[in-house]
């Protein structure tokens, strides 16, 4: 049985955030829209693999039940609700930001 993969608010902001950069970058709206594209179809296959993210780090993130994949340069930071199989897409990051502190900010 699969999972229900579900982006938060602050997900769906940060994927604008990209594609708006990736736009501003290229000057090439297909590139942005293939990247985000990208993106999703690997937060999907946490349907029926989520738990192959690997956990961090830091020790709050991880008490926190936080796990990522990674995509190129970005980080995608998602935690699995085993009682309702649901897997809950928090924030997307490129690797050079300080995600510690804005992923702080929502456990």
């Amino acid at each position: 049985m699969s999972y229900q993969v579900i982006m938060t608010e602050t997900a769906k902001g940060d994927l604008r955030d990209i594609a708006r950069y990736i736009l501003e970058e290229s000057g090439d709206r297909e590139t942005a829209r293939h990247f985000v594209a990208a993106l999703r179809e690997k937060c999907r296959e946490l349907r029926d693999f989520p738990n192959r993210g690997a956990l961090p780090k830091d020790y709050l993130l991880r008490n926190a039940g936080y796990r990522y994949l990674v995509y190129r340069h970005y980080l995608i930071f998602y935690v699995t609700d085993e009682a309702s199989r649901k897997v809950l897409i928090h924030a997307f990051f490129h690797e050079k930001m300080d995600y510690f502190r804005k992923l702080q900010s929502l456990i």
